[in-house]
């Protein structure tokens, strides 16, 4: 598990809310805190749609590209919310990018007091004292953001 604070908040916001960067992650969940409490359920209510386009939908979780344009008509305006939490997860199709063990990927991601911290985090399907999972998703978290040109600070 690694948590790092960003350096840059408006950058990274500027690459979480209005660019494409994230767009491939599924939301798990989202609170956003401004002049009330909004939250979000990243669980796709398939009945929602017809039959036809429900077989549309390989996840269980919707990603982030479909979830960005209401967070941001939610958090844009003048002043900062109060606070963000989003927890991210990497969809079941993109996890051999990361390691052939068997996992669930985390990325939790919270702006509160004008600080935004990033934690990552990893749920082995089976239980194992192996750590190769979780170094593994550690290591991709750090060299995605170092693509995106994300600066952050390592919490000890």
């Amino acid at each position: 598990m690694l948590s790092f604070i960003v350096h840059d908040t408006k950058e990274f916001m500027n690459l979480l809310l209005k660019q494409t960067a994230f767009d491939s992650f599924e939301l798990r969940q989202m609170d956003i805190t401004t002049f009330a409490l909004f939250q979000i359920d990243g669980l796709r209510n398939k009945s929602y749609f017809p039959l036809a386009e429900q077989e549309l939908f390989a996840g269980k979780y919707c990603l982030w590209k479909e979830i960005r344009p209401f967070a941001f008509e939610i958090i844009k305006g003048q002043k900062l919310p109060k606070s963000i939490k989003i927890i991210f997860s990497m969809p079941e199709n993109k996890k051999e990018l990361v390691c052939a063990v068997s996992a669930t990927y985390f990325l939790n991601i919270t702006f509160s007091q004008n600080i935004l911290t990033c934690t990552t985090g990893c749920s082995p399907k089976i239980f194992s004292l192996d750590k190769t999972a979780e170094h593994a998703w550690d290591e991709w978290i750090i060299s995605f953001f170092q693509k995106l040109k994300i600066a952050v600070i390592k919490q000890s």
